[in-house]
């Protein structure tokens, strides 16, 4: 018991000498004003239409969602310049003459863009037991069926940027 009692002193001075002076407050760099950065990137794709009438379960998880709604905001955020569309596949900038051309071909038909992949960062503020996801970019992505009409895979359409 002596010999611990000098050692418990000297952690509770240390302890002490490493709290901030009243007023003072600390930051972290893993810290942001949302919470603490959990998954500084996640990528994840995220199903907007139901491509299988039978799964009653995509029908009720997306039961809420307004896909043309969705779709709408997100090509009006490029043609007004508020986010940035890109080439999936090198990141090169798309001029909006040229997506708007794109569109009109029906190479990206509003109305049958099936999912989205979202690039995030994730935030956790345990004092305050909240989340926070801010979007980096989505991808928009639509279906590709084979020749009797099955569903084969997603093709990538183009990637928006979104301003942070």
């Amino acid at each position: 018991m002596h010999k611990s009692f000098p050692l418990l002193f000297v952690l509770q001075f240390l302890f002490q000498a490493c709290q901030p002076e009243s007023g003072e407050t600390t930051t972290s760099s893993a810290q942001s004003t949302s919470g603490i950065v959990v998954a500084d990137t996640i990528i994840y794709p995220v199903d907007i239409i139901n491509l299988d009438s039978t799964n009653t379960w995509a029908s009720s998880r997306l039961r809420n969602l307004n896909q043309q709604q969705t779709a709408d905001l997100l090509f009006k955020a490029v043609y007004e310049g508020n986010a940035e569309a890109l080439d999936y596949y090198n990141r090169e900038p798309i001029p909006v003459e040229k997506l708007k051309e794109m569109e009109a071909s029906g190479d990206f038909d509003r109305e049958k863009l099936a999912q989205l992949q979202f690039e995030e960062t994730w935030q956790i503020d345990p004092v305050a037991g909240t989340m926070t996801k801010t979007v980096q970019s989505v991808l928009l992505a639509w279906p590709v069926f084979d020749s009797r009409g099955n569903f084969q895979a997603y093709q990538a359409g183009f990637l928006i940027e979104l301003k942070q």
